[in-house]
């Protein structure tokens, strides 16, 4: 939670080059449905999570993608 009292929410999808993008998320729902609905980039999609930071995050978007299941070799990275 921020200083405010505003909860930290990101989502995130990946993109059909492989990348992960993470995105800050401030409430808009057409941001994670219908802008990414037809969209040939867009392979999958993880809904608003909380998470406290953008490191935190991001480990959580690649855990709901499955990214290390799908390519075990990126846990060496983490290593």
């Amino acid at each position: 939670m921020t200083d405010f009292g505003i909860k930290n929410m990101w989502w995130g999808y990946l993109h059909s080059n492989g990348t992960i993008q993470l995105k800050r998320w401030f409430g808009d729902h057409a941001d994670y449905t219908t802008d990414c609905m037809g969209n040939p980039f867009v392979i999958e999609v993880v809904t608003p999570f909380e998470s406290e930071t953008r490191e935190d995050a991001l480990k959580l978007l690649e855990n709901r993608l499955g990214v290390y299941e799908k390519n075990p070799m990126l846990l060496d990275d983490m290593a």
